[in-house]
């Protein structure tokens, strides 16, 4: 492994964090992190009423701003890069060229995180019997995502997980129950030179990476390449937490390369 990357991060441009730019890059850069990538929630819809959230608009600019505020105090061996983690554009297609197009991105996460029929998945009140019916809504939806192509990586596949587990319900996607229906989402990936991330936030909660190892095995079995690791950290104490792991577990899985992007252009890294 030549270092740690970690292409799925926040800070107080999302809503989410109250960190800062340079206390982010500054936390990764000490637990080891070189290529980081900074991906801000730009979120089309509000969580709360489901309506058009304006200020999407203006996070792509705001993450210009950062980085070059914070450039020069930037480690001269660490490379930053800038993106944005889309998210809910199956509500609001129109949006899609204009959120996804400035030229200094590098990276855009596309993401999914709330249900017409139910709202935020956060939000929600988990029993066994409700996650097999979310897991369906929670596929349909992804699909969507997976066929529109504003972006270059599918964030946190069966991330919902995390919020069921919190709740004492283990009820995760899985080959044996759902599938056919993860085949075609992965397979729509691949055929559409999107990839997927090994999300490392649930490695360091304690319900594994997203997605789980065998969906990950799945998709270098249909040949699917392009994966990066991110932490999907909100918090500087969080930074760079189940990276290592993350990385070790594509090994695992067979991946020999992790992509790093630039201008939203893979290049390949030995793992």
């Amino acid at each position: 492994m030549a270092f740690l990357t970690d292409q799925h991060c926040h800070t107080d441009i999302s809503l989410d964090s109250t960190a800062s730019y340079l206390d982010m890059v500054q936390a990764a850069y000490a637990a080891g992190v070189r290529w980081l990538c900074i991906t801000d929630h730009c979120d089309t819809v509000d969580w709360r009423t489901l309506e058009l959230y304006p200020p999407c608009r203006d996070v792509a600019r705001r993450e210009l701003e950062a980085y070059e505020a914070n450039l020069d105090r930037v480690p001269k061996d660490m490379t930053v890069r800038m993106g944005v983690e889309l998210a809910e554009l199956i509500f609001h297609p129109e949006l899609k060229e204009e959120l996804s197009s400035p030229p200094w991105l590098d990276f855009v996460l596309g993401s999914y995180h709330i249900t017409r029929e139910y709202g935020d998945y956060h939000e929600l009140t988990y029993t066994p019997a409700f996650c097999e019916k979310l897991w369906d809504i929670y596929l349909r939806d992804l699909q969507q995502v997976a066929e529109m192509d504003y972006f270059d990586v599918m964030a946190h596949i069966g991330y919902v997980r995390r919020y069921a587990m919190a709740q004492g319900v283990d009820a995760g996607l899985s080959l044996a129950r759902h599938g056919d229906r993860i085949e075609h989402l992965l397979r729509t990936l691949i055929q559409n030179g999107r990839g997927i991330e090994i999300n490392c936030s649930g490695i360091r909660d304690g319900c594994g990476p997203f997605p789980s190892e065998e969906i990950l095995r799945l998709y270098k079995s249909l040949g699917g390449e392009i994966v990066t690791v991110g932490s999907d950290a909100h918090r500087p104490q969080d930074a760079a937490k189940g990276l290592a792991r993350g990385q070790q577990i594509l090994r695992e899985c067979g991946f020999r390369y992790v992509a790093l992007f630039t201008k939203r252009k893979p290049q390949f890294m030995p793992l």
